[in-house]
């Protein structure tokens, strides 16, 4: 049996960026499912997750951009997967959320433009969004993803994981080396941390929309170990 793909979107966007990762998993004849997380808690988006889970046929490779990767870190205990993709994405352990990783982050390097909460959300700077989010994408789409921004909730931002999936199964992790919201530092210590099996690549935080070729790559690689 073929591994089942799941994606899982980060802040800011939804599930429609996976469409050219999508058509390419598709094309070689994986099953692929794509979350639409509120991005309102991380509770709600782990259980929309599991709830995407629970309808699959295992093994499932369950993958994460972004902020996505909190989620899949927690979701990934869920029985049916059996590997876990990174693409630029938090790995946060026991106890930690995407607001503590950020915390870690080099204060002399390029900070994600977020703009002070309203109503509990959190957006980008419009004007900011395609030189910090997707510097490789055209300018009229990344005009568009910045105009059509998904509200991240303060309870995503700062949700912690109970038990990290990572330290159980194995993890691959897409290193980005431009890009501007998670500093590629950051996303190499990351990876170290989980023992993740790294592929690096040029490219903006926006990798899945810009190179969609290079993520279904790494994300077969991981469904070929499945056997």
């Amino acid at each position: 049996m073929s591994a089942t793909i799941v994606l899982v979107h980060g802040g800011f966007v939804d599930g429609a960026g996976w469409r050219g990762v999508y058509d390419a998993l598709t094309t070689d004849g994986f099953d692929v499912q794509i979350v639409q997380n509120p991005t309102k808690s991380l509770a709600d988006d782990v259980a929309v997750t599991r709830d995407v889970l629970d309808g699959t046929a295992g093994p499932v490779v369950l993958v994460g951009h972004s902020y996505g990767g909190a989620v899949i870190t927690e979701a990934g205990n869920h029985d049916k997967v059996a590997a876990l993709v990174y693409v630029t994405a938090f790995a946060p352990d026991q106890g930690e959320s995407v607001n503590t990783l950020l915390g870690t982050f080099p204060a002399d390097g390029p900070q994600p433009p977020i703009l002070p909460p309203v109503n509990g959300y959190l957006f980008l700077d419009r004007a900011k969004f395609a030189d910090a989010f997707a510097a490789d994408v055209s300018a009229q789409e990344a005009a568009f993803m910045a105009d059509s921004q998904v509200p991240w909730g303060l309870d995503a931002l700062g949700g912690t994981v109970t038990r990290a999936a990572w330290h159980a199964k194995p993890s691959w992790y897409l290193h980005v080396t431009e890009d501007r919201m998670i500093p590629p530092a950051a996303q190499a210590s990351m990876a170290q941390r989980i023992g993740a099996t790294v592929t690096e690549t040029p490219g903006s935080h926006a990798i899945y929309v810009s190179r969609p070729d290079v993520v279904a790559d790494l994300i077969k690689k991981a469904a070929a170990t499945l056997g």
